[in-house]
């Protein structure tokens, strides 16, 4: 599975999670995709960790599936590739960043992140693997 960032509009697609097509900003184009689950809009605080554990953010979620968080508020420095651990409530899991973006005109940054250890389901019950389709004008 390989993921890429691609940086269109202040956009970013992760490439194994839906099959999207970019077009340049004012071309009149639509961004289209499929999603292989439905993500849950939430705003939750979370305990990060980098540097294998060694140094502690908390930020929010913004999005979650079983297979990955969006998440918000985060101040530390991260890079594609590396590893988190994410805690909500008292569940922990492993995560892979997939991206970041850092907010205009903030210090916080966006954070993509592939669960690693999906079968922990640290947002709780596990939440039915529905297709999500979407549709946006750009």
């Amino acid at each position: 599975m390989s993921r890429s960032a691609c940086g269109l509009s202040g956009i970013l697609v992760s490439t194994d999670q839906a099959a999207i097509t970019l077009t340049e900003e004012g071309s009149g184009q639509s961004r289209m995709g499929k999603r292989r689950t439905k993500r849950t809009k939430a705003v939750v605080p979370v305990q990060l960790w980098t540097d294998g554990g060694k140094q502690s953010y908390l930020a929010h979620t913004l999005d979650f599936s079983n297979d990955g968080v969006r998440i918000g508020g985060f101040r530390g420095e991260l890079a594609t590739g590396d590893k988190i651990e994410i805690q909500y409530r008292k569940k922990r899991a492993l995560f892979r960043v997939t991206w970041v973006v850092q907010r205009e005109k903030s210090l916080e940054k966006q954070v993509g992140a592939q669960c690693l250890e999906p079968g922990k389901q640290v947002w709780g019950e596990l939440i039915p693997s529905q297709p999500d389709e979407f549709e946006k004008e750009p």
